[in-house]
């Protein structure tokens, strides 16, 4: 489904639930700091939505821990919301069934597009972590934030990296290297592959092919069989866990080789990737957001919070290590309860709001490395920026930017698969 079709379907979706405004009830002084959270927590994006819920969690639990937000113990109210299908019901639950005074989602672009505009015209305000579709802050509204960067800087950010640092690895220049796109078609994978075009396309880069497909596909052979003819130098990809675990093993299988690998999140900076690759993920670029940063590059405050994230998320999750997506919810909800909500004094709209709108922290001062200000005009945080991470023994390292890398990139051209365990 292309980015128009899919716009119209959202809208058309949520055209009967925003027909009229919930009239809030008043909520009793003393109740507990009610926050609606709208995940994917079943379905093909399981796997992403359960490691922000992670990041949502600990950021709650350490704030009722350190006394609260306002006096109050926040709690969650949460809903599952598969795909973007289930996303206008389950806002609209959220907003007149559980009284809720701000919702946090999605990691999903679609989802969020959906869900945002329910809690817009029910003068709700929504909080999105994750979800990067440009399109989800061109709409005028007046109570959605975003905290993390657009899609067409993610794009663009994955192709600038390798122009600047990729193609020097491999002995290639703009003029001679051979690059293939391949992203999934929702809005995500849509803006980021037209970021990356872009980008390419000015540099005088060879595009030999550009693929879109559906992330619910249980086949990609077919691509890696015109991979394996076109012979591109790099692949700048877009994917989810399951279709980008799908896509490599195939590409294992078929035996399909290239110089250098650019993912853009979703599927490969996430921790279940590498066990489906095992040492083959060595070596595999990523642009993204990292929590694998190298802490002298944050404020004082944001050390100290990245350190006790990483000790507390290992003892709290039976030792599994937090994800970048953990990372980034993580960012998110901490922001609020720890910023956002004491800045405004009381849960109502317009002082969180205000409060959001006011509140601005350096680049550095979070644990994904970045700041906040919220743009005024399309609310999207202006001091959010990608990172690019490099899986090196079995692990993601930061390589850029330099201030919070951890290492330098290593071990291209990628050598050939069941070679890569010493990368």
């Amino acid at each position: 489904m292309n980015r128009r079709r899919f716009g119209q379907t959202a809208l058309a979706a949520g055209a009967a639930a925003l027909a009229a405004p919930w009239v809030r009830p008043a909520r009793a002084a003393g109740d507990a700091a009610r926050l609606g959270v709208l995940l994917p927590l079943s379905g093909p994006l399981a796997s992403l939505g359960n490691d922000v819920l992670r990041g949502f969690q600990l950021a709650m639990d350490l704030t009722n821990e350190d006394g609260g937000v306002m006096g109050q113990q926040a709690e969650f109210v949460t809903v599952d919301v598969p795909s973007s299908t289930e996303a206008t019901s389950q806002a609209t639950r959220l907003i007149t069934s559980e009284n809720v005074d701000l919702i946090m989602g999605s990691y999903a672009s679609s989802i969020s597009f959906a869900a945002s505009q329910v809690a817009e015209r029910n003068k709700v305000v929504y909080f999105e972590q994750g979800a990067v579709a440009d399109d989800i802050t061109s709409r005028g509204f007046k109570n959605l934030f975003r905290f993390i960067y657009p899609a067409s800087e993610l794009g663009g950010g994955a192709a600038q990296f390798t122009l600047d640092k990729v193609l020097p690895e491999i002995g290639k220049e703009a003029g001679d290297v051979k690059v293939a796109l391949l992203y999934e078609d929702s809005f995500y994978g849509t803006a980021v592959g037209e970021g990356a075009h872009k980008v390419l396309e000015e540099a005088g880069v060879n595009i030999v092919d550009e693929t879109s497909y559906s992330y619910k596909t249980t086949d990609l052979s077919p691509m890696v069989q015109r991979y394996k003819q076109l012979e591109p130098d790099v692949l700048i990809l877009c994917q989810y866990t399951p279709d980008g675990i799908l896509f490599w093993r195939q590409a294992r299988e078929a035996g399909l080789e290239v110089k250098a690998v650019v993912g853009n999140g979703g599927a490969h900076n996430v921790g279940d990737f590498a066990d489906a690759l095992g040492d083959d993920v060595n070596g595999v670029l990523n642009a993204g957001t990292s929590v694998y940063i190298d802490k002298n590059g944050l404020t004082e405050d944001a050390a100290a919070t990245f350190t006790r994230f990483h000790e507390e998320h290992v003892a709290r999750f039976d030792g599994r290590k937090p994800s970048a997506h953990t990372g980034m919810g993580f960012n998110a909800m901490w922001t609020v309860l720890q910023d956002i909500l004491p800045g405004a004094g009381e849960l109502s709209t317009e002082a969180i709001r205000d409060a959001a709108l006011a509140l601005d922290k350096p680049v550095g001062s979070s644990i994904v490395g970045w700041g906040t200000k919220f743009d005024p005009e399309t609310q999207n945080n202006t001091r959010a920026f990608p990172t690019y991470d490099q899986w090196q023994g079995k692990e993601i390292h930061t390589v850029a930017p330099e201030e919070v890398a951890i290492s330098e990139i290593k071990a291209l051209p990628l050598p050939t698969w069941g070679q890569r365990g010493s990368i």
